[in-house]
């Protein structure tokens, strides 16, 4: 169904086959993601499955401490509820919409249904699995070895890719929860890159200028995550 991608902006959904599509398609609740809701807190029965069409869902890790770190991101390349098509009931993170947008939600039984007749859909959702563990993996890497600007950058350009605009409304607080940092980090790191051009910062607003000085910023994971991803879409 290639031809028809324009009829979509999740990607996913645009990868069907039109009959796949159509038998899903009566199961799909257009939905409005608001920034700050929680989908599933960890331990929640994962009911719905969410297909982004605009914005940015996090995967968030928490200690019993409190502390909190992303450790994913989604947008309008995947899902949200892949412990649905691994047969599990409980979601092993907490699951918060970061960028505001629509997505298209899909009850659990509607989409394992769908997903057990063995067609394209599985083979989509089994491949997305896949970047999925591989970008969680290469969080866990980055969050401990990367500095704070290398890490921001990499959000900064990740969070980009899935709005498709270089304006992202965010606070340094909300930018420190994401990082697992304390705020004041995240304040002298976007002070520094503002002082270089790269970014202007005001009033919980933050705008790429420059994005090719954004991207030497960034660590080699914002590149390998996105790889695998247009491997994904390629396939």
């Amino acid at each position: 169904m290639k031809n028809l991608d324009a009829i979509f902006d999740n990607r996913l959904l645009a990868a069907l086959p039109r009959e796949e599509y159509e038998r899903l398609s009566p199961h799909l609740e257009l939905v409005r993601l608001i920034p700050g809701k929680i989908l599933y807190n960890v331990g929640d029965a994962v009911r719905y499955a969410y297909f982004p069409k605009g914005g940015m869902v996090s995967l968030l890790s928490t200690t019993e401490s409190g502390r909190t770190i992303e450790i994913g991101m989604v947008g309008n390349e995947g899902m949200t509820g892949i412990p649905i098509i691994l047969r599990c009931d409980a979601a092993p993170y907490q699951v918060m919409v970061q960028l505001a947008g629509n997505a298209q939600r899909v009850k659990r039984d509607a989409l394992k249904a769908e997903f057990n007749r063995g067609g394209r859909l599985q083979e989509l959702l089994l491949r997305y699995t896949h970047a999925l563990l591989t970008q969680i993996a290469q969080s866990a890497a980055c969050n401990r070895f990367h500095t704070v600007e290398a890490r921001l950058c990499r959000w900064l350009l990740v969070s980009r890719d899935r709005v498709q605009t270089d304006t992202l409304h965010l606070t340094q607080e909300f930018l420190s929860y994401m990082l697992g940092v304390p705020r004041t980090s995240v304040t002298a790191v976007a002070r520094q890159l503002q002082e270089r051009r790269l970014i202007s910062y005001r009033r919980g607003k933050i705008v790429i200028l420059d994005r090719t000085g954004i991207e030497v910023a960034s660590c080699e994971c914002y590149r390998l995550v996105r790889e695998e991803i247009k491997c994904l879409l390629a396939a």
